[in-house]
């Protein structure tokens, strides 16, 4: 029995001894790899001069490109009125978008108002009975 309890300390201290080992050491040519990649990286990433390029080639880019007119500029924001904005005002102005608004408030007097009975008392009444019987039920 004592020879089996030792054989098992010994076992879990060569166990213990094996994971407590440190990793093998990087050799040079490993290291040299590492400082290549990431001094490689670094260049490639050289963000000033590929910044500077950039934004010449985007400044090249704009200059290339006419400016709208004015009257450009009204006829696109006519057009968009036209299709997206407000779909209900084909023309765009602000005529049509008046008109619009009067013809919104007209059809909304033409309805009946909502509970225009509470501001009687009898009609006070009548909805605390409706109330009081659909709470009993």
């Amino acid at each position: 029995m004592n020879k089996l309890l030792l054989a098992l300390i010994a076992g879990a201290f060569t166990v213990t001894a094996a994971a407590q080992t440190a990793a093998p050491k990087p050799t040079a040519k490993e290291k040299q790899q590492d400082v290549r990649s990431t001094t490689g990286a670094a260049a490639a990433a050289d963000t000033a001069t590929e910044t500077a390029r950039q934004q010449a080639a985007n400044v090249k880019a704009s200059k290339e490109v006419s400016k709208m007119t004015a009257a450009e500029k009204n006829a696109f924001i006519k057009e968009l009125n036209k299709q997206m904005i407000n779909p209900e005002n084909p023309s765009g102005s602000v005529s049509g978008t008046a008109a619009q608004q009067k013809a919104n408030t007209a059809e909304s007097k033409a309805l009946p108002k909502q509970n225009i009975e509470l501001k009687t008392k009898e009609g006070q009444k009548a909805v605390s009975k409706e109330l009081q019987q659909k709470a009993t039920k």
